[in-house]
């Protein structure tokens, strides 16, 4: 038991310390390029969707805040990164949002800077390792999110109390 205890917290610590580390070069370099950390997987989402996505499924997508979609995307269509063809009245949390030529710029920055840290820190992993690796990451970000969303815990909590 002590030995899968340890290394529960040093997973934890890991992934913490990865995450904590994107945080700081997202925050670094979206500054450099004028659009906040939220933005960036936003304009990726829709790099890579050229028909559009609309707010929901880019909150669904990126595992954000509807909310927080609704408030950041204003920012999107004022600095000119986004457009949508849709003009009716109705709420526009079903439009369909595209990106600007300016937009697509950005998001090919993104995507290159992107790729050039992976390649940056990954440069010592072999290619199937790291294979490997992204498969277990999914393995394991799955089976915690299956814990979250059935309340899988509390079973695995009722067992040892």
């Amino acid at each position: 038991m002590m030995m899968e205890q340890e290394r529960f917290e040093e997973f934890s610590s890991l992934i913490s310390c990865v995450h904590g580390n994107i945080q700081k070069l997202k925050a670094r370099y979206t500054a450099q390029l004028g659009i906040k950390a939220v933005h960036v997987f936003w304009l990726y989402l829709l790099r890579t969707h050229p028909e559009g996505m609309s707010a929901s499924e880019l909150a669904a997508a990126g595992q954000s805040n509807r909310s927080l979609v609704s408030r950041e995307i204003d920012d999107l269509f004022d600095k000119g990164l986004i457009y949508t063809q849709d003009s009716s009245d109705k709420h526009r949390y079903g439009w369909k949002l595209l990106l600007t030529s300016k937009g697509e710029e950005l998001a090919d920055v993104i995507s290159a800077v992107a790729a050039d840290i992976q390649n940056t820190v990954s440069r010592d992993i072999s290619k199937e390792d790291l294979i490997t690796f992204y498969r277990t990451l999914r393995i394991l970000a799955n089976g915690f999110g299956e814990l979250n969303e059935n309340n899988r815990i509390q079973e695995v909590i009722d067992k040892w109390l």
